[in-house]
Order: C-alpha cells, then structure tokens, then sequence
C-alpha cells in the first residue's frame, strides 16, 4: 500500500471523508469505518494500541453525543425507559452514526498526515493544478498537529514544575492557558516566517516551467483502489436509488 501513488491517497481519503458527511444508512457507515480503518491499518501498520491511545480522548466526545441524541430525539421505537429517559430507536441509531462519522474523519486525516509536502506537489502536478493548492493543503492539515504537540508539550513542562492545575483557580488556570496560547501562536508565526523563506529560495510561484526533482508514477495498486472504490459507490448509490 505504501506504493500507492499520492494522488490515489488524497483521493482515498477524499473518499472516505465525503462517505462520513454524505451517507446516511447506518450499515453503509459501518462498511465505511471498517474499510477506512483498514486502509489506514494497510499504511501505517495495525498498532491497536496506538490507535487505541489516540481514540480514547475522543470517547468523552462520543459519549456526550450519545447522551444528547438519546435524550433529545423522540422518534422511531422505543427501546428502554419512559417519559424524558426514554430511549428510541432513531436516537440510538444517529448517537451511533454520528461517532461512526467522527472516526471515519479522524482515521482519513492521519491517511493525509503521512503525506509530505513533495507529496502533495506530486499529486497536485498530477492534475496540472498551481502548487499553491499543495502548499495550502499540506500547511494546512499538519499546522493543528503541531500546534497540539506543542500544547502537550508546554502542559508536560508545567506539571514538570509541580504545578498541578485541578489544584489551580479558574483565574490561574486560564493565566497559564493564556501563555501557552501565546507561545503557540509566536511557534506558529515563526516556522511560517522560516517556511516562507525557504519557499521562496526553492523559487516557488516564480514564472517559467517548474520542475520537480521527486516523480512518482501510477501502478497497478492505483488502478485497484480506482476500480474498488468505483465499484462501492456504484453500490451505494444503487442501494438507494432501487
């Protein structure tokens, strides 16, 4: 799968993302997760504990989702309970989909973060579309893990010091998160500063032809993941419109 050229990438994870916004039917958003996961699994590895690590601070989210559209929707069979605890089926199934939906867009986010810039410019040229699509795209999806890294890193020196923030008042807390606000945004400025230096010595948007030192061309992996993922939307969209 690493041989898979990074158009076919950024298409899959394309793929992916607009099956999570766009399909409704429960089961196809389930055959979408598993398909996604496995994609991903195919890429990087099948480390469940790493996995596992990166979606455990999303169950919080998932379970507030669950709770609000158990308690809020009113439609469909009832499964459990009675009066405002009552639980029915349409709430279930949209508290389920919704989290289905949230992990398929997670698990194509870290298909795109594996890509470099020399990717993106590969598979932008591909489509004979500017490198300004590139560049955007690409500074664009790896800015807010760097910016959380960052974050984690300066909570990490905090705590380092001895400082326990459960302990802190709400005005100290949000003193310290203000600073490490700040630091982040002064990193994020500043590696701009050096990005945008450094683009301008490789000449980008300078006129004339451009060339590109690293070349990938399509292979037989890039025409089957075509086919599949014709073949599964023509499914889909067969399943909904019959």
């Amino acid at each position: 799968m690493n041989k898979l050229h990074p158009l076919s990438l950024t298409i899959a994870a394309l793929w992916f993302s607009t099956a999570a916004i766009f399909v409704s039917q429960l089961p196809w958003l389930i055959l979408a997760f598993l398909l996604c996961a496995i994609f991903r699994g195919l890429l990087t590895g099948f480390n469940f504990q790493h996995w596992w690590k990166q979606v455990r601070k999303m169950i919080p989210l998932f379970l507030a989702v669950l709770v609000i559209q158990l308690l809020f929707t009113k439609k469909g069979e009832l499964l459990w309970g009675k009066s405002w605890y009552a639980i029915y089926s349409v709430g279930l199934h949209r508290g389920i989909a919704v989290s289905l939906r949230l992990l398929i867009l997670f698990f194509s986010a870290q298909i795109l973060l594996i890509l470099n810039y020399e990717d993106f410019d590969i598979a932008f040229s591909a489509l004979h579309l500017p490198e300004e699509f590139a560049f955007m795209i690409f500074y664009t999806i790896h800015i807010i893990p760097s910016a959380s890294e960052h974050i984690q890193h300066s909570l990490q020196l905090v705590k380092f010091r001895g400082i326990n923030m459960r302990k802190l008042s709400l005005k100290s807390q949000l003193t310290i998160y203000r600073d490490i606000s700040l630091s982040v945004l002064a990193n994020v400025l500043s590696h701009s500063e050096i990005e945008a230096i450094a683009l301008d010595l490789r000449g980008f948007r300078s006129a004339g032809k451009h060339t590109h030192l690293l070349q990938k061309k399509f292979s037989l992996n890039d025409l089957i993941l075509y086919l599949f993922i014709t073949v599964v939307t023509l499914l889909y969209l067969f399943s909904i419109f019959t």
